[in-house]
């Protein structure tokens, strides 16, 4: 599909995550990648401005910061603050608009977590004690042949899949690859990698573990995760526009990229928060079971607890989850996280949403990391000050 005249240069699948070109590749995928329709619902959940916005000051380095310093520092493209359905405030940049599509990367996790609990309650997963085998039979030989879902959704599989961006031939640079050159086989891939270890021992972030769980569940609901996605969730919770999910090959034969492949608009982000900020319900109407959305973002394990993953990482794990640790005024906060600077952060005692999409120059960028989580502490103080009011 060519770009229209005047649009940004998103470059092609060879060039398209370089600092050239990911800002406008990570708003315009569809040009590059085939994607499947997940079908919004005839009616959204109302959103409104607020009377008034909020503007957000945060400390980084010493330094008081505002708005439009982290929107240029942090390479962002999308920002949204919803407070209850209320938007606080929404800034678009590097071409973006509302109508945008923004990648989610590994946000999109949480998502496949939430199908996965969607189809445990219906009926079409027995238990999340059941091994991964039980569903794919063809996993047997590799890392998950006796890996629980609960050790896969725990990111604890044992396989020896790394997530190291900067490693050539990592697997997330072999797993990136087999993406993009488009022709099928990423579940393959991801199924066939050795283990390294036992499972359920070790966290070990691996988006190989959330490729097996997407072939799970479309394999035991028997539809495509679009269409099971389409149906369960973005058409219930109201969203404003369709979603997209990117495919590992053209056609009917393509498979979505569990691992991180859904586009969707800034605002329908924050109502996917929103449904986990409110427990499960949306408007009235229960879509996720309120069991689910109480242990899909909590710790499994003591060694995924927050402070207790290993590294300089402060933070927890659930199911495809990221866990904030407590802080005074700061409880209880969870996040969908993924490359390149996109979060969705959730805090259920003030029914607040902020959703961040950004366009980093590398996948990881731990001050670019340590900033935008200050500017969320920014967020929640401004918050506050005009709750106060």
């Amino acid at each position: 599909m060519a770009a229209p005249a005047g649009a940004a240069d998103v470059g092609s699948r060879a060039t398209w995550l370089s600092p050239e070109h990911n800002a406008a590749a990570f708003q315009g995928m569809e040009e590059l990648f085939p994607s499947r329709r997940v079908q919004a619902g005839p009616q959204a959940l109302p959103l409104s401005v607020a009377p008034r916005s909020i503007a957000p000051t945060y400390r980084f380095e010493g330094r008081t910061l505002g708005l439009d310093d982290f929107i240029a520092r942090n390479h962002v493209s999308g920002l949204l603050v919803l407070k209850g359905q209320d938007i606080l405030l929404e800034r678009y940049a590097l071409g973006a608009d509302p109508d945008t599509r923004f990648v989610s990367f590994s946000m999109g996790k949480s998502v496949v977590s939430t199908l996965v609990g969607l189809a445990l309650a219906d009926g079409k997963i027995v238990s999340l004690k059941d091994p991964v085998a039980k569903y794919l039979p063809e996993v047997k030989g590799g890392a998950y042949e006796t890996a629980s879902i609960e050790d896969v959704l725990n990111m604890s599989s044992g396989t020896s899949f790394q997530e190291a961006y900067a490693e050539a031939g990592s697997g997330i640079v072999r797993f990136i690859g087999v993406f993009s050159a488009n022709q099928g086989g990423l579940y393959d891939f991801a199924r066939q990698i050795p283990s390294a270890r036992p499972p359920g021992q070790i966290f070990n972030y691996a988006s190989a573990d959330t490729e097996v769980l997407g072939m799970l569940v479309r394999r035991a609901v028997g539809e495509p995760l679009a269409d099971y996605l389409s149906r369960k969730v973005w058409a219930p919770m109201g969203a404003e526009a369709d979603a997209r999910w990117m495919l590992d090959a053209p056609g009917a034969a393509g498979q979505e990229v569990a691992a991180g492949g859904v586009l969707a608009r800034l605002r329908d982000y924050g109502r996917f928060g929103l449904l986990f900020a409110r427990g499960g319900e949306l408007d009235g109407r229960r879509i996720v079971p309120a069991d689910w959305s109480v242990e899909a973002v909590r710790p499994h394990r003591p060694n995924l607890a927050p402070g207790k993953l290993g590294g300089r990482s402060q933070l927890g794990y659930g199911y495809q989850w990221w866990l904030a640790p407590d802080r005074p005024g700061r409880e209880g906060l969870f996040m969908a996280i993924g490359i390149h600077g996109q979060y969705i952060l959730v805090d259920r005692k003030r029914d607040l949403v902020i959703v961040k999409t950004a366009a980093w120059p590398t996948a990881s960028a731990p001050a670019l990391a340590e900033e935008t989580f200050a500017f969320f502490d920014g967020v929640i103080d401004a918050v506050d000050r005009e709750a106060a009011r």
